[in-house]
């Protein structure tokens, strides 16, 4: 007579199942960028997404997705992935100096200075104790 709306849903349903949404907001708690297009969890989307017009659901990709958000959140995702890219790149360079003063100090090489890297250099200018006079002190 009556069909029952209670639908059992398995623990593998439950953990695969994932709608698609456009983000409106930034979510940094769920990492989450404004623009972005993706499949989350219902739940998800309905206890925090959802609220307050942080996300939309979308069902038609070619009526529903806001074209212009998804552009902006385009151009910034590869602009992040330029800067990774920048800070990748300096971090090698950093290790292989390091690396570099690590093998010369243990072979005892010592890189000389030019006369014009000394008078730049604050920290490591080339006084020694001796020439350091402080009154009270006596060495």
């Amino acid at each position: 007579m009556f069909r029952s709306t209670h639908v059992c849903l398995s623990a593998l349903t439950k953990r695969t199942h994932r709608v698609k949404v456009q983000v409106l907001r930034d979510f940094p708690r769920f990492q989450l960028l404004k623009g972005q297009v993706t499949k989350v969890k219902p739940s998800l989307m309905r206890n925090y997404l959802h609220n307050f017009n942080g996300a939309k659901y979308i069902i038609n990709e070619e009526h529903d997705v806001n074209v212009e958000l998804l552009k902006l959140y385009q151009a910034r995702e590869l602009k992040l992935e330029e800067d990774r890219q920048l800070h990748s790149k300096h971090q090698e360079m950093e290790t292989q100096r390091r690396n570099e003063s690590q093998k010369q100090s243990v072979f005892g090489q010592k890189k000389e200075k030019s006369s014009k890297e000394d008078k730049n250099g604050l920290l490591d200018s080339g006084i020694t104790i001796e020439e350091v006079k402080i009154p009270g002190l006596d060495i």
